[in-house]
């Protein structure tokens, strides 16, 4: 298994496309990429684990009709190879008709945490499945949306915190204590400890907490080692 920027499999084509949702009706275009991930699972990590190549893209969009900003997370199947995409179609593993688990983990979080009125995660927008097209990389393979509130702030990373002071990284660490207790409160766990998946928006001293594919429904008492799992120390 490889996890890397993406190389593109999300290319020029997604940019100002219009994607219609029925669960919560409403229509939202792609505005910009924000960033891309794949990760790749050659046969042996397929055979053994069963689990499907795929790319993330991050995206800008905005509502129809509203012009409301928000984020929408598309995960798609990928073909499990090396090569560049651009000159390679070859896939060993079979097209995925299925919504992928990880999809459902977030889609199931954000609704639960919305309706619960979580003042530190994304509210969830709306969400679908669709397979890939004949034309797409991986036809049949899976492909799947989820579109939620955009977070005001700063994503984190080892770099941002060496530029704060010590006074505002302790005032960081406080605001996660807050937000990872409110989630708590709603026995909400997340698994991928990484700064990347923390927002931090000084003016409201509010630390967001994003990317919930990875979590169980499971209480713990606050421990301070939360602060080291996750970079804050």
């Amino acid at each position: 298994m490889t996890t890397q920027p993406g190389r593109g499999w999300f290319g020029s084509k997604w940019l100002k496309q219009t994607i219609h949702f029925a669960d919560l009706p409403s229509s939202w275009r792609i505005v910009q990429k924000l960033q891309e991930q794949e990760t790749i699972f050659l046969q042996d990590d397929y055979r053994s684990s069963g689990l499907y190549s795929e790319s993330i893209g991050i995206f800008l969009c905005e509502e129809i009709g509203t012009s409301t900003p928000a984020i929408m997370k598309i995960r798609m199947q990928v073909p499990n190879t090396v090569d560049d995409p651009s000159s390679s179609r070859t896939f060993i593993q079979p097209p995925e008709k299925d919504i992928c688990g990880r999809t459902s983990q977030e889609i199931d979080a954000l609704m639960a945490l919305t309706k619960a009125e979580c003042s530190c995660t994304p509210k969830y927008f709306a969400s679908k499945h669709t397979n890939q097209t004949p034309d797409d990389w991986v036809p049949g393979g899976f492909l799947d949306y989820i579109v939620m509130e955009k977070m005001e702030g700063v994503t984190l990373s080892e770099e941002y915190l060496r530029e704060l002071s010590q006074r505002e990284q302790q005032e960081l660490r406080n605001a996660f204590k807050s937000s990872y207790l409110e989630c708590q409160e709603r026995r909400f766990y997340h698994l991928d400890a990484s700064l990347s998946n923390l927002i931090w928006n000084k003016q409201k001293m509010k630390c967001y907490i994003v990317d919930w594919e990875a979590r169980v429904r499971k209480a713990y008492s606050w421990d301070d080692e939360e602060y080291l799992r996750w970079g804050l120390l």
